[in-house]
C-alpha cells in the first residue's frame, strides 16, 4: 500500500550553512530545506546519534540562530559530483520565540533564500 508523507509545517528551500554541536563532535553541513518544526541537512559526516545537539544556523538577514534538535532519520545521498554525503532529517526541540516566528513566516511565504555554503565566516 502506498504511504503518503505528511508534513506538519510547510518547508522553504534554502542553502544555509549550519554547524551541529554535540558533546562529542562539531559537524559542518548545509540546510537544504527548513520549517518551524525541522530541517533537512546535507553533511559530509554524520553527527553522533545521541539525545540531541545544538544547531548554529547562519540565515541571511537574521541573527545567528542556536536551535536544539535531534536526528529523526538519516540516509546517504549522492552529490552532483558523484561523492556521497549524509542527508539527515532534524526535528527542532527548542528555539526562541523570535526564531520560531522567523522560520514560520519564511516557510509560510515559501520564499526561496539562497546562501552559498562558501560564504561561511
Amino acid at each position: 500500500m502506498f504511504k503518503q508523507k505528511k508534513r506538519i509545517a510547510p518547508r522553504a528551500q534554502v542553502r544555509w550553512p549550519v554547524t551541529m554541536l554535540t558533546t562529542q563532535a562539531k559537524v559542518e553541513g548545509e540546510i537544504k530545506n527548513i520549517s518551524s518544526k525541522g530541517a533537512f541537512v546535507s553533511c559530509q559526516d554524520l553527527p553522533p546519534l545521541e539525545d540531541g545537539f545544538v544547531m548554529v544556523i547562519n540565515a541571511p538577514d537574521h541573527k545567528t540562530m542556536n536551535l536544539n534538535g535531534k536526528i529523526v532519520w538519516s540516509t546517504v545521498v549522492e552529490s552532483a559530483e558523484g561523492d556521497s554525503q549524509f542527508g539527515i532529517g532534524v526535528q527542532f526541540t527548542r528555539m526562541t520565540a523570535d526564531d520560531s516566528q522567523f522560520l514560520h513566516s519564511m516557510s509560510e511565504n515559501s520564499r526561496t533564500v539562497m546562501v552559498s555554503s562558501t560564504e561561511r565566516d
